[in-house]
């Protein structure tokens, strides 16, 4: 079952792209992802009320900012720009990010295996870009750069946060303070930036079970099954069901979505896979201590 539960969240979250393109064009990116984590939060909070200590407040607050508000305003603001499959391409390359965070402010050094597969990440990921077929915008890039970032850096804290916050309470707070604080930034986005957004608010049927689908299954959902398997199954594990999302991102774009690439593209979509879990599968032979391969999704 924690199996099934790990893979789950990843799976679940390999859609999220190509709903936000296709569904909801022309929304402003934080206002959507207002819609995403206040209401799963506050689903969460009425199905096990818990509430916060004042000494956990700056803890959950910091990770609802950097988990919740910067990540999804900025992941939904590259998505909307780009392919979805380019945003599967980009979240393939987390673990540069991951492992630059560990190195900068944990000085952890890469093994030879992250260091040869980070270089064919970026080498991969530029390719694909530039060779993209639709213009790729180098804000759109920039913004999923920092989407991954803020993802990286909140869960290194969530992780020293979990010792001593139950992960629901952890879950449920990070949500609702994400969302809350996402709200002044969709204020601004939608009424001061001079971008025109259409009105935040679903229309028709279709619209409405989009948004069902990301606010429960794609968020209470998926990131319950997420962080309640998190102190199950090791961070090797974690790592490897997390390339699931991307995978399927990049699935969904080629076929569903009509993203069209050359056999050329494919294959370097493939070796970027290939070269992400054979590091991992090294890294996990050589035993290393969790804090030296945290990579979280």
């Amino acid at each position: 079952m924690k199996i099934f539960l790990a893979m789950l969240a990843p799976l679940l979250w390999g859609t999220t792209y190509a709903v936000v393109a296709s569904e909801f064009v022309g929304w402003s990116p934080f206002a959507l992802a207002v819609w995403r984590a206040l209401p799963a939060g506050i689903i969460l909070l009425l199905l096990k009320p818990t509430l916060p200590k004042a000494s956990e407040l700056p803890a959950l607050l910091l990770i609802g900012f950097l988990n919740i508000a910067l990540f999804f305003g900025l992941l939904f603001a590259a998505a909307m720009q780009l392919p979805s499959t380019l945003v599967g391409v980009g979240m393939v390359a987390l673990p540069v990010i991951g492992l630059a965070i560990m190195g900068i402010f944990h000085q952890v050094k890469p093994s030879l295996i992250q260091l040869l597969s980070a270089l064919i990440l970026i080498a991969c990921a530029t390719y694909l870009f530039f060779s993209s077929t639709v213009p790729v915008n180098v804000s759109a890039v920039v913004l999923l750069i920092g989407a991954m970032t803020a993802l990286i850096g909140g869960s290194v804290v969530a992780k020293h946060v979990m010792k001593k916050i139950h992960w629901w309470k952890l879950l449920t707070w990070k949500l609702i303070f994400g969302g809350l604080l996402l709200i002044p930034m969709a204020y601004w986005e939608m009424v001061w930036s001079g971008r025109s957004f259409v009105a935040a608010i679903p229309v028709g049927s279709e619209q409405w079970a989009a948004m069902f689908w990301l606010t429960i299954g794609l968020t209470s959902l998926a990131y319950g099954a997420y962080i309640y398997t998190i102190p199950m199954i090791s961070t090797n594990e974690l790592s490897f069901f997390g390339t699931f999302n991307p995978i399927l991102a990049m699935v969904l774009g080629a076929t569903i979505m009509g993203d069209s690439f050359s056999q050329v593209q494919i294959s370097v979509m493939a070796l970027m896979v290939l070269s992400n879990l054979m590091a991992q599968f090294f890294e996990y032979k050589k035993k290393l201590p969790t804090e030296q391969t945290i990579i979280d999704y």
